[in-house]
């Protein structure tokens, strides 16, 4: 049976997930600064509680940004010696796509619903993007996901019209708003489908999506829309 160990280090939160068929184990835990830390043993927690071993594994999963950019690099650095230690396909999907699902489970959010996740990028800036929910299945995109001011955040709202604005919400007014930060265990279930039909990538194929385009993290590419 097609198994996937997700990892989701993005956010202050951190969280890891083995997903086996409809079978999942999870760990999460909001703890900034503590990612580094925390990653390895919450691999091996889900592994040992679900009686697998690593080399059992049929692929990972990773959320690829946007998002904080060292969280970022300690979840793909973690992915990256699993997948060349143990020869295994990667399924990238964007940070924000993965929180869209995260709300809609959370907050029993309505298939069909279009929300807008967004995320505080510092010096006046969010990540944002729109997907609309189909059916606890993988998230629609509406909008690319792309870097704002908190004015275009809300010009964005306006013009999606979505049902509710998710993630990093304090900052705004909508009056249908979730605080949420993106969890594996939805990664897991986005990735698991995608995984069965093949569509992993190497590690090598895969950067992560830094939105702020001129700074020393200037790095950009766009993960095959899913």
């Amino acid at each position: 049976m097609t198994s996937v160990l997700a990892i989701e280090t993005s956010t202050p939160a951190c969280s890891v997930a083995l997903r086996i068929g409809d079978t999942v184990t999870s760990r999460y835990c909001e703890e900034p600064r503590s990612h580094t830390r925390l990653i390895m043993s919450m691999v091996d927690d889900v592994l040992n509680e679900a009686g697998v071993k690593a080399r059992q594994l049929s692929g990972l999963a990773v959320s690829v940004g946007p998002g904080s950019f060292t969280g970022l690099r300690i979840g793909f650095a973690t992915v990256q010696g699993l997948a060349f230690g143990l020869d295994l396909p990667v399924v990238p999907i964007s940070t924000l796509q993965v929180m869209a699902l995260t709300a809609a489970r959370k907050y029993s959010l309505s298939d069909g619903m279009a929300v807008m996740p967004v995320l505080d990028a510092r010096m006046g800036e969010f990540n944002c993007g729109c997907y609309r929910l189909q059916n606890g299945s993988v998230p629609i995109a509406m909008m690319e996901d792309q870097l704002l001011s908190a004015d275009q955040v809300l010009q964005a709202f306006n013009q999606c019209e979505p049902g509710a604005l998710v993630g990093e919400v304090a900052q705004f007014q909508e009056p249908i708003s979730f605080e949420v930060y993106p969890d594996a265990l939805d990664l897991s279930e986005m990735a698991l489908p995608m995984l069965t039909q093949g569509l992993g990538q190497s590690i090598d194929a895969i950067e992560l999506v830094y939105l702020r385009g001129n700074d020393a993290w200037q790095k950009r590419k766009r993960i095959r829309a899913v």
